[in-house]
C-alpha cells in the first residue's frame, strides 16, 4: 500500500527549475518491487522501517531502518522490500536543473547510501507541502526546493565533516572562502575572520591543504566559474564581475591557464 502525491508535466508552468514528479510514503509491503530503467528522475528516499535491496546498475545496497538512499537520474534503478522484513519508507522523485546543480555542488554524485542519518522531518515536510490543496503547483515546488536543498545539504555535512585531528582553523579559513566565494576575500580577511596573522594563516592552511588561501580561492573561482557556464545563461563578463576578477580579459587568459579552454569554448 502507497500514499502517493503525483504531478503532471506542464511546460508551462512558472517554476520549473526544479520540478517533482511523485512523492508519498510506501508501507511495509513483501511484493514491492520497482524497476526503472534509465531513469529520468532522482529518487531520494529514507527508510522508516524494515529494510531492502537495491540496485543502481551493477552495484548492490542494502538499505534498512534509519538509512537515505540515492539513486541518480540517467541510471537503471530496481530496488524491492525484505520479503521477512519489508520497507516502510517516504520517497521522492525529482527532476530538472536544480537537481543535477545541486548534486554537482554537494559532491553527491556516485553516493547511494547513507547509513543512519535521520532526516525523517525533512521528507515530511516535503510531503506535506506537496499536499497542499488550495497553493499554486509552482509555488509548492518552489518551497519544495528549498527542502530538497536543505536535504541535500546536511547529507553532504554529514558525509564530509572534517576527520578527527583536522586543524579546526584551517577548516573554518577554508569553510568561509567556500561561503564567500562571490565576495573579494583577502589575506587580511581572512586573517580578521579567523584572529591569526596573515603569516599564521598561511602556514596553517598549507600545512592542512597542501596549497595556500590565495590558491584555493582561484581554484574554487575557477570551480564555481564552471558551474556558472554549464548550468546558466549567466554571460561571460557578468561572471568575471561576479566572481571578482580584475575584468572580463583577465577571468578568461586565467580561466584557460587552469583548464586549458577558454569560458567560451567551456560552454560548447
Amino acid at each position: 500500500m502507497e500514499h502517493i502525491v503525483s504531478f503532471l508535466k506542464d511546460e508551462n508552468r512558472a517554476y520549473n527549475q526544479f520540478n517533482i514528479h511523485i512523492t508519498g510514503i510506501s508501507y511495509p509491503d513483501p511484493h514491492y518491487y520497482v524497476d526503472r530503467r534509465d531513469s529520468r528522475v532522482y529518487c531520494l528516499e529514507y527508510i522508516m522501517k524494515g529494510e531492502g535491496t537495491v540496485h543502481v546498475d551493477n552495484e548492490t545496497i542494502y538499505p534498512s531502518q534509519g538509512d537515505i538512499y540515492i539513486l541518480p537520474k540517467g541510471h537503471h534503478h530496481r530496488y524491492y522490500s525484505s520479503p521477512k522484513n519489508p520497507w516502510e519508507k517516504i520517497w521522492m522523485n525529482v527532476h530538472g536543473p536544480l537537481c543535477d546543480l545541486l548534486m554537482n555542488v554537494y559532491h553527491l554524485e556516485g553516493i547511494l547510501l547513507i547509513k543512519d542519518f535521520d532526516l525523517y522531518g525533512l521528507f515530511q515536510k516535503f510531503l506535506t507541502t506537496c499536499e497542499q490543496k488550495d497553493v499554486s503547483t509552482s509555488l509548492i515546488f518552489e518551497q519544495c526546493a528549498l527542502i530538497y536543498h536543505e536535504i541535500l545539504s546536511k547529507i553532504s555535512m554529514h558525509l564530509y565533516a572534517a576527520p578527527a585531528g583536522q586543524n579546526e582553523a584551517a577548516t573554518a579559513i577554508k569553510e568561509y572562502i567556500d561561503q564567500h566565494i562571490y565576495d573579494k576575500i583577502t589575506i587580511q580577511s581572512l586573517s580578521k575572520m579567523a584572529c591569526l596573522s596573515p603569516s599564521q594563516v598561511n602556514r596553517i592552511f598549507k600545512k592542512e591543504y597542501a596549497q595556500t588561501p590565495y590558491e584555493y580561492i582561484l581554484t574554487q573561482k575557477i570551480e564555481t566559474a564552471k558551474l556558472l557556464l554549464t548550468n546558466t545563461n549567466i554571460s561571460i563578463k557578468e561572471i568575471a564581475y561576479k566572481l571578482n576578477f580584475a575584468d572580463e580579459h583577465y577571468f578568461s587568459n586565467y580561466f584557460k591557464l587552469r583548464t586549458g579552454v577558454s569560458p567560451k569554448n567551456w560552454i560548447k
